[in-house]
């Protein structure tokens, strides 16, 4: 199973007391575990910077460069990532995507013809998806025992 990682996923478990954090945390471990390919685009990774250095960089103020550094190395060492480009844009722009963003992540998934699957905290803005989509509770429940 090859299972496109939004970037909202990741966030919970950064955050950690979201409605989604527990559950966010499963997949990524099994992600980290291999029971599944996890991917990502560049923006999701992005994203994920982003959110760790608006939560590090006053908590952590001589470290958060490294650390960032640390997590993401690691990160990319888990998923794989696949390519976005303008006619990613493009066809979110044109679609019943309300969240453009969001569809860029889907246009994205579709095009590469490598993802089975999208595993979103919000499975209501990809209610157009033309990829089944889950949330993490739901895809962690749904892998077969290890």
């Amino acid at each position: 199973m090859r299972a496109l990682v939004d970037s909202d996923v990741l966030v919970a478990v950064i955050v950690g007391n979201e409605a989604q954090s527990a559950d966010s945390l499963l997949v990524l471990k099994d992600a980290i575990n291999g029971r599944f390919e996890a991917m990502a685009t560049p923006l999701i990774m992005a994203n994920v910077m982003y959110v760790l250095r608006r939560k590090w960089r006053l908590s952590r103020p001589t470290t958060w460069k490294a650390d960032i550094a640390e997590v993401m190395t690691r990160m990319l060492g888990t998923f794989t990532l696949i390519p976005v480009d303008e006619r990613d844009f493009l066809a979110a722009f044109s679609s019943a995507f309300s969240d453009h963003e969001d569809g860029v992540q889907h246009f994205a998934a579709l095009r590469s013809r490598k993802v089975d699957l999208i595993i979103t905290c919000n499975v209501k803005h990809f209610a157009k998806s033309a990829l089944p989509v889950s949330s993490p509770g739901e895809f962690h429940r749904s892998l077969p025992e290890p």
